[in-house]
């Protein structure tokens, strides 16, 4: 029988294979969720605000989040490092779609081992990487239905995730730039949290 900390090693190992960066295991418990990272959404006004499912005001907020931490078994720390260039240019939102990916192929991997209840989060707003061409997200104003429901992950920043200190956590920096010194090699991160329940 396939042991726990076999059934983690996989899910980090398929984490890797689909394009993580880094991946790491941590206690829910090292998870750092503040109020007033989740306020940044609405003030100032993020692009991304009230435009769908998985982004405030439509998230059970940090509150939900400690919640969901509290029901969690373990996390899984994901970091994808990408060039500076594309996360300040038209590419930001490719980029926050390969992350979501990213975290969804991780939760699925969690649940098809056991972890049932996992939940995968990452960065940006599924509206602007997934459906920008659309009008409106069609859980909220649709038939109910997500277009990507595979793919599309709610934004940790709706929860107030700490995510400078989930980097530390980890033992990895927080520092946004790599290569600080040499402008066309310079290097940011984006990252990703799945729990496992």
């Amino acid at each position: 029988m396939i042991t726990v900390t076999e059934k983690i090693r996989q899910i980090m190992d398929c984490a890797l294979e689909n394009g993580a960066t880094h991946v790491a295991v941590i206690s829910p418990y090292d998870v750092t969720v503040k109020n007033h990272f989740a306020d940044f959404c609405s003030e100032p006004k993020c692009p991304g605000y009230g435009k769908s499912m998985s982004c405030p005001p439509n998230v059970s907020g940090p509150e939900g989040f400690r919640r969901k931490l509290a029901a969690s078994q373990y996390a899984i720390v994901i970091r994808l490092e990408v060039d500076k260039a594309s996360m300040m240019g038209r590419e930001r939102h490719d980029v926050f779609r390969i992350l979501q990916e990213l975290a969804a192929e991780t939760e699925q991997k969690a649940k098809s081992l056991g972890f049932t209840g996992s939940e995968g989060f990452a960065a940006g707003s599924c509206k602007l990487s997934f459906c920008k061409k659309y009008d409106h997200c069609q859980v909220l104003h649709g038939n109910g239905e997500c277009r990507h429901p595979d793919s599309a992950r709610p934004s940790m920043s709706g929860f107030g995730v700490d995510v400078g200190k989930l980097m530390k956590s980890v033992g990895w920096s927080s520092t946004f730039l790599k290569n600080a010194d040499q402008q066309e090699d310079q290097m940011t991160w984006v990252a990703a949290l799945v729990t496992l329940r």
